[in-house]
């Protein structure tokens, strides 16, 4: 089975193809701000590397979130457009859930955490079981230190919203990874898309939408004027 990866929830954006558990090309590209731009030309890029063409796609995973608005609405959109065109199935793929399979296996805890910005993170906690990660949380919007109330001790603990909070976290028996685990892939956006649909797993293309777990800075802003 052909699967598309969309990747588009922070600051560096990437597309993918695998054929079932085969890796065949990526594309990455910058700046959410800049992602509707990036995804076009990136597909485009892509497709004439590996000369498929679109209709040979049999799925299509798209990143939901939680991440940047702007990304996510961009990422979700274009999901939506291809499975339109194309009528193909789309799968949605929680972010949170793609960083934690950066991790190996041999890791019993682990806890991918982003940057929600204004001191605030997006997490959730992972335990390792059969060789999966499966949560024992919901996806979190969460102070820092709130979270670190309820972290497990000896969590992994990896994205780019630990760092910021390291002093905060290094407070209780915990393991802070570099930064480089805290890079969202499209390769496992397409793998983890595939294995869900294996599975049975499917998706209203109509009713897909981002996962949001907060309201935007513009919406809080306007309640506190309000």
């Amino acid at each position: 089975m052909k699967v598309i990866g969309i990747e588009t929830s922070g600051s560096i954006g990437s597309v993918c193809v695998c054929d079932s558990d085969t890796f065949i090309a990526q594309k990455t590209f910058g700046k959410a701000s800049d992602h509707g731009k990036g995804i076009v030309s990136s597909l485009k890029s892509l497709f004439d590397e590996i000369t498929w063409k679109l209709n040979d796609i049999d799925l299509i995973a798209v990143s939901i979130g939680p991440g940047s608005y702007t990304g996510l609405r961009v990422g979700v959109t274009c999901a939506k457009t291809l499975a339109y065109s194309l009528k193909k199935p789309v799968i949605a793929v929680p972010t949170l859930d793609v960083l934690a399979e950066n991790v190996e296996n041999n890791v019993n805890t682990l806890c991918p955490v982003m940057d929600a910005k204004r001191k605030s993170v997006y997490a959730c906690i992972y335990v390792r079981a059969d060789n999966e990660k499966k949560r024992t949380t919901d996806f979190l919007f969460i102070s820092p230190k709130d979270l670190l109330e309820i972290l497990p001790d000896n969590t992994f603990l990896f994205g780019d919203g630990a760092i910021p909070y390291r002093e905060i976290f290094l407070q209780k028996n915990l393991t802070l990874s570099p930064d480089v685990l805290g890079i969202v892939s499209a390769l496992n956006v397409a793998k983890l898309g595939l294995k869900r649909y294996e599975e049975g797993e499917r998706c209203e293309t109509e009713t897909l939408e981002p996962l949001y777990l907060r309201k935007s800075e513009a919406e809080e802003k306007l309640e506190k004027r309000k």
